[in-house]
C-alpha cells in the first residue's frame, strides 16, 4: 500500500514534537527538584532528641535478635573485632544515695559471677542476655538538660579538615559540653574561625553544628598566620560578638569570654559556670583551666602555666587585652617573642604579664603545684584519667590518651555529671572507671589511701594583681607557704576563700582532690577493656562497650612503664581474640 510522502513526514514531525515536549517536562522537573531541596535533616529529627539508636541499624532479616546480640554485631563490624568474641553484660542502675564521690567506691558485690560467654555474631540462633541490673551509688549531679551556660561564649580556631575527621568526632564532642544532650543549646555559645577555608566549608560547617543544636557562629579566618594570630584575631571577635549571642534583640550580654584549644572537652559545664561565677564579671580577670602535667612549664626549678589551652576573660579583662599593643592586629611586632612562639596561650601570657599587671587565675584539674610535694610523683598524675579526680578539663585526650571523651561522656545522661570517670571497685578485684576503662586483677588488687606529706596552711584570700607582677614573677612554688599569705593590699573582695597565691604571678585555686585520695596497687597481673563504642538507647539507656584487643598490651599503653627488674607487675596475657564487656546504664 502506497503512503503519501506528506503523511509519513507529519508523521515524523508529530514524533519529534513529543520528544521534545517530553525532554522539557524532564528538564523543568529536574530544575525544580534542583532548586527545591528539602534542608539536610538533624540527626534529632525523629529520635527525640536522642542519635540514631544502633539498634536501627539490624540488617532486616534479623530484626527479632536481642538488643544485646544487635549492639555486639554492630560492633564486630563496626570496628572489625575478631567473629568469636568473649561476651559480657551487666546492667547498671545509678542510685544517688552517696553524699560526696569518693575516690575510690566500694561496691560489696561481685561484678563478673560467672566467665565470659563465647558469641559468634554469624550464629542465627545467637541468643545473648545481660546480667541483672545492680545499683551502684552515685551523688546527685546536673544532667546536661538542667545545665545554663548562657554566660559562656567559647572562641576556637580551628580547620575544616580537622571538624569532619573520623564523622565530625570533633563536633561530636563539643555537642556534648555546647547542647543540652536533646538537640538544644544550653546557652553557651560558640564562635569558630575556619583556617584558610572555602565559603562552601564555612557554610557547611555552621549547618552542621546548628543541625546538633550548638548556638554555634563559623567564620573564615581573616588571618592566616600561625596559631598565636589567629587566636589573637579572636580575641577582637569575641568582643564584638559577645553582645549578639544568645537570641537576638535583649539577648542576655556574655559575662565570660574562653579561648580555647578545639581539643579541649569541659566534662562538668554545671561546675565550670560555678567556679568562674566567683570571679566578678564587672571585674578585670584572667584565667586559665590547664588540665594535666603536660599544660604546665618547669623552669629553673619552678613551675608555671599559660592556661593550657583554656583560657577565659571577663568582659573588662578583654577590652584591655584588646588596647595592649602586642595584641594589636596591624602593629604586632613579627620579631617580638610573643609573634614567635608556637603556642598561642603562651604569646598571650607573654603579652600580657609584660605589658599589665594583670594575674593568671588558674583552675588546676589533674595536676596542680603541690601535688608531687604533697602525695609523691608518680601517683595521682601517673594514674591519669583512671585518678578518681573530677577533671575541670581534658586537653590532647585524642592523640595523647587515646581517649574518646565524648563517647565516655555520654553515660552521663544516665547518672549525672558526677559519675564521669567515677571509681568502682567491686569485690571480686574488678574496678571500673566508669566511660575509660575496666580493670581485672586476678591476684588481687588494693585501693592504698594517699596521705598528704605537707600540712596545708589555712587558705589565705586569693591575691589580687599587683603593679609589680611581670612574666619574670611568674614562676609559683610547688606548695603554698604560711609565708606565702598576701599582704592586705593584695585582697580583693571575693568572699569565697579557697585559692591560694602561690607565686606574685599565679593565683592557683586550690585542686578538686577527694579527702580520702587513694591510688590503685597490685601484685601480678592486670586485665583492661578500654572504652570502645557508647550508644543510647530508645528508652534513654545508655550502652558502653569496653574492649580488650587480641594480642594484649592495652594497660601499658604505646609503653611499658615498669622499672628494669619489675618483679611485681606481670606483663599482660596475650589472646588471639578480642573480648567485649558492654554495661548497660539504665535511665
Amino acid at each position: 500500500m502506497h503512503i503519501p510522502r506528506v503523511l509519513l513526514y507529519c508523521h515524523a514531525k508529530a514524533i519529534r514534537a513529543v520528544i521534545v515536549v517530553l525532554t522539557c517536562t524532564s528538564l523543568l522537573l529536574t530544575l525544580r527538584l534542583s532548586t527545591s531541596q528539602p534542608k539536610q535533616p538533624s540527626i534529632y529529627d525523629n529520635t527525640e532528641g536522642r542519635t540514631s539508636p544502633w539498634h536501627d541499624w539490624r540488617h532486616p532479616n534479623k530484626t527479632s535478635r536481642p538488643e544485646e546480640v544487635a549492639f555486639l554485631e554492630y560492633l564486630v563490624h563496626t570496628y572489625g573485632l575478631t567473629n568469636e568474641v568473649p561476651w559480657y553484660a551487666r546492667r547498671i542502675k545509678s542510685s544517688s544515695s552517696a553524699r560526696r564521690r569518693m575516690s575510690m567506691t566500694e561496691v560489696p558485690i561481685q561484678f563478673m559471677p560467672h566467665d565470659f560467654t563465647r558469641a559468634r555474631v554469624d550464629d542465627e540462633n545467637l541468643e545473648l542476655r545481660a546480667e541483672k541490673s545492680i545499683k551502684l551509688p552515685v551523688t546527685s549531679s546536673p544532667r546536661g538538660h538542667q545545665v545554663d551556660a548562657t554566660a559562656l561564649l567559647f572562641g576556637i580556631s580551628t580547620t575544616y579538615s580537622r571538624l569532619i575527621y573520623a564523622n565530625n568526632s570533633l563536633i561530636s564532642d563539643w555537642e556534648r559540653w555546647l547542647t543540652d544532650g536533646n538537640g538544644n543549646s544550653n546557652g553557651a555559645s560558640l564562635l569558630v574561625t575556619l583556617h584558610r577555608a572555602r565559603n562552601d566549608e564555612v557554610e557547611r560547617a555552621s549547618s552542621l553544628l546548628r543541625s546538633l543544636g550548638i548556638d554555634a557562629t563559623v567564620l573564615r579566618s581573616v588571618d592566616d598566620g600561625d596559631a598565636t594570630s589567629r587566636y589573637v584575631e579572636l580575641v577582637h571577635l569575641l568582643r564584638e560578638y559577645s553582645e549578639g549571642f544568645g537570641g537576638g534583640e535583649g539577648a542576655q550580654s556574655k559575662r565570660y569570654l574562653a579561648l580555647v584549644d578545639d581539643d579541649v572537652f569541659f566534662p562538668s559545664m554545671s561546675k565550670l559556670v560555678d567556679k568562674l561565677s566567683k570571679f566578678h564579671p564587672s571585674k578585670e580577670y584572667y584565667i586559665g583551666a590547664p588540665s594535666d602535667r603536660s599544660d604546665w612549664i618547669v623552669e629553673n626549678n619552678k613551675t608555671f602555666t599559660c592556661g593550657g589551652g583554656a583560657v577565659f576573660l571577663t568582659l573588662p579583662m578583654a577590652e584591655k587585652f584588646s588596647q595592649l599593643p602586642c595584641l594589636d592586629l596591624d602593629g604586632r611586632d613579627p620579631e617580638s617573642s610573643t609573634a614567635k612562639s608556637a603556642q598561642w596561650d603562651f604569646s598571650l601570657y607573654d603579652c600580657v604579664t609584660s605589658h599589665s599587671s594583670a594575674v593568671l587565675q588558674v583552675l588546676p584539674s589533674y595536676h596542680a603545684p603541690g601535688d608531687d610535694e604533697a602525695y609523691g610523683d608518680r601517683t595521682i598524675s601517673s594514674e591519669g584519667y583512671g585518678a578518681g579526680i573530677r577533671p575541670l578539663t581534658l586537653h590532647h585526650y585524642k592523640n595523647w590518651h587515646r581517649f574518646e571523651a565524648g563517647k565516655g561522656h555520654l553515660v552521663t545522661s544516665a547518672c549525672g555529671e558526677d559519675c564521669f570517670l567515677q571509681r568502682f571497685r567491686f569485690r571480686d578485684d574488678w574496678i571500673l572507671v566508669n566511660g575509660y576503662a575496666i580493670s581485672h586483677y586476678p591476684d588481687g588488687v588494693d585501693a592504698l589511701p594517699l596521705r598528704s606529706r605537707v600540712k596545708t596552711p589555712p587558705e589565705p584570700p586569693v591575691a589580687a594583681a599587683t603593679t609589680t607582677t611581670r612574666r619574670a614573677a611568674a614562676a609559683v612554688v610547688a606548695m603554698p607557704r604560711k609565708t606565702d599569705a598576701p599582704s592586705q593590699k593584695q585582697r580583693h573582695d571575693q568572699e569565697d576563700g579557697d585559692r591560694v597565691a602561690v607565686g606574685s604571678g599565679l593565683v592557683v585555686d586550690r585542686p578538686d582532690r577527694p579527702s580520702d585520695m587513694k591510688v590503685v596497687a597490685w601484685r601480678g597481673r592486670k586485665r583492661v577493656w578500654r572504652l570502645l563504642d557508647a550508644r543510647v538507647g530508645e528508652g534513654g539507656e545508655v550502652w558502653q562497650a569496653y574492649v580488650k584487643r587480641r594480642g594484649g598490651g592495652n594497660w601499658f599503653g604505646d609503653a611499658d612503664p615498669r622499672l628494669t627488674g619489675d618483679k611485681v607487675h606481670a606483663e599482660e596475657e596475650k589472646s588471639d581474640v578480642d573480648s567485649v564487656i558492654v554495661l548497660i546504664w539504665e535511665a
